[in-house]
């Protein structure tokens, strides 16, 4: 349920407000994650296909899916996310 509701959250409601999903929710407070033994900054939600997007230490941006997630950090991006609304929507046109 909890991948859920930050999909739904991600592509439909932000499409009812912006009239777009072609995005990215940008959270306010980005957490660590580790996916195969590598730390990566959670820092959104691609709006276009809901899943949640990482920053390398490289500085690249990169999708993973919700089952890289343990049920902790899932729980923190629902919380964030769906329950705080703490995140801004970025239109792609807007982002770097």
């Amino acid at each position: 349920m909890l991948h859920q509701h930050l999909v739904h959250e991600a592509c439909h409601k932000n499409f009812l407000v912006h009239n777009t999903s072609d995005g990215v929710l940008q959270l306010h407070n980005p957490f660590y994650i580790k996916v195969n033994d590598v730390t990566l900054l959670l820092v959104g939600i691609d709006c276009d296909f809901g899943c949640p997007v990482v920053e390398t230490y490289s500085g690249d941006f990169k999708e993973v899916k919700y089952n890289n997630l343990t049920i902790d950090e899932l729980v923190t991006l629902h919380s964030e996310v769906v329950m705080n609304k703490s995140y801004t929507f970025t239109p792609t046109t807007q982002l770097v």
